[in-house]
């Protein structure tokens, strides 16, 4: 190359600092730098360098893109058939003066026991995360679990789902009743609670409002479906008649 060494070091730095920045971004830079060299002359200093080529990003969109999952849809019948049987989770997108944050919501669909958690971003690491939370929580074990097709709930979700041998079912796109449960206890959370409150926009305050409501949800709540008993109630009741002793 005929090129300036000075100018192919300044191409290779500004590549090195900023893998994601095109070839382009980099004639751009330069040019306001007083510099004017063609695009073609950095793509060049790009490939005889290994380290200026964005190798791992373009792992992690080819992952992302061949990650391919059976999105197998649960039958109506589990909803009813025993606690755990079926579980729904969906996320609800929460905003505190001009703050954002993410509240992740699961729901028994046979005893209605709910459990809600805040995160701050929407990504499957959190989504995985509240699973565990989940299956802490719940007094019975969790036999499948339905969502929707959002990209929280692919990768290290599903992943963790296979894991622990639990069945995950999708809804079809864009068919939130196919997820009815999940999608009736955000808007109890919404109505009968976050309506309500004067908030911080800090997650710690956010997380105190999630077990308020997990309480009263769950301990203080009647609930018309189960017959005008609190999920825990109800709970406790079915786990009885099963010969199992648990206590709220």
């Amino acid at each position: 190359m005929t090129t300036d060494p000075k100018v192919l070091k300044k191409i290779y730095d500004i590549r090195l600092n900023d893998l994601t920045k095109s070839k382009y971004e980099v004639e751009e830079e330069l040019k306001r730098a007083g510099i004017k060299v063609s695009s073609k002359v950095i793509q060049k200093v790009i490939n005889r360098h290994i380290e200026l080529q964005n190798t791992e990003h373009i792992k992690k969109i080819n992952k992302s893109r061949n990650y391919k999952i059976a999105r197998i849809k649960a039958a109506i019948g589990l909803k009813e058939k025993d606690l755990g049987s079926l579980v729904q989770i969906d996320t609800k997108h929460l905003y505190i003066l001009g703050q954002r944050f993410y509240i992740y919501v699961a729901i028994d669909c046979k005893s209605r026991l709910g459990f809600v958690y805040a995160y701050k971003s929407c990504n499957s690491t959190n989504a995985a995360n509240f699973l565990l939370k989940v299956i802490d929580y719940f007094p019975f074990n969790i036999s499948a679990i339905n969502t929707d097709n959002g990209p929280e709930y692919l990768l290290k979700f599903h992943e963790l789902t296979e894991k622990l041998s639990i069945p995950h079912y999708f809804t079809h796109p864009h068919t939130p009743k196919m997820n009815s449960r999940a999608e009736r206890l955000i808007k109890t959370l919404e109505y009968e609670f976050l309506h309500y409150r004067d908030l911080l926009p800090e997650l710690e305050e956010v997380r105190r409002l999630c077990d308020e409501f997990n309480d009263h949800y769950n301990n203080h709540r009647f609930h018309q479906a189960i017959h005008y008993q609190t999920p825990q109630e109800y709970v406790t009741s079915y786990l009885h008649q099963k010969g199992v002793v648990y206590g709220i």
